[in-house]
């Protein structure tokens, strides 16, 4: 009785080790298939996860140095933060595109010539690859687009940005406040900067009328232009803002531009 009962424990406590041993037959029995395909898919896999972490650390690393919310990237200041930025559209960019197109060149070539190299109850199929190459191809237009805007918008903001200091001073700043460059094309509707040194300035000689800009009084002495052809007359700051933004009077509609010319 003792034997048999010996033979039966000995039976059981073998169970693991051969439950353990047939994993890892089966594990390397899926990379050695893996090691048959025509191309290393495995491996464009992992660098792929690699690109898409490499863009989530450049962007958690200049927003860190800017520190300025999510769009830090639109105007950062600091020397990390701008190369932050341009790493993922110098280096990530170009090369999740050229990554993406080997990868969909390999998965062809290997369904083509070794079909049978995936695992049959692998988690690593044919479809899971091409739709990762698929996502990791519209990642790529997308951040492209996306990079595309901020450009646009950098570039409005240093326009804004000409067209502001061109005609800002202290009585603009004591009237509209300090003015931030916007990321639109919202001062570069009008006149050009260099197009208000030929418009009359002159200083108010007597209180009466309104600057229908801002809606408060001319009074006396403060800084006016009058507009050339209808000849109203308003507030230097006011009328040069709204000259930014388009060429036509605000009270007649005649364009400053053509009458000047």
């Amino acid at each position: 009785m003792l034997p048999r009962i010996a033979a039966e424990s000995d039976t059981h406590s073998s169970w693991p080790s051969v439950f353990a041993s047939s994993c890892s037959i089966h594990a390397f029995v899926q990379q050695r298939s893996f090691h048959q395909c025509q191309h290393p898919l495995d491996l464009w896999l992992c660098v792929a996860c690699l690109h898409v972490l490499g863009f989530a650390a450049a962007f958690a690393v200049g927003r860190h140095a800017e520190r300025s919310g999510n769009w830090w990237f639109v105007n950062p200041r600091s020397r990390v933060g701008k190369n932050s930025f341009k790493c993922t559209w110098i280096v990530l960019l170009p090369l999740l595109f050229a990554w993406t197109a080997l990868g969909m060149n390999w998965l062809i070539d290997t369904l083509h010539n070794t079909p049978d190299c995936f695992p049959p109850d692998g988690y690593f199929t044919p479809t899971l690859c091409a739709l990762f190459q698929v996502l990791c191809g519209v990642g790529a237009v997308t951040y492209a687009i996306f990079v595309a805007n901020v450009w646009d918008a950098q570039r409005c903001r240093r326009a804004n940005a000409a067209a502001i200091a061109s005609v800002e001073d202290h009585d603009l700043v004591d009237r509209w406040g300090q003015l931030v460059p916007a990321a639109s094309m919202e001062l570069c509707g009008g006149l050009l900067p260099g197009e208000f040194v030929d418009l009359p300035r002159h200083a108010v000689g007597h209180e009466g009328s309104q600057c229908v800009i801002c809606l408060s009084a001319l009074m006396e002495g403060d800084a006016a232009r009058s507009l050339p052809g209808c000849g109203h007359v308003f507030h230097r700051a006011c009328i040069d803002l709204w000259l930014l933004r388009r060429t036509i009077c605000p009270l007649c509609k005649s364009d400053v531009r053509f009458v000047h010319s």
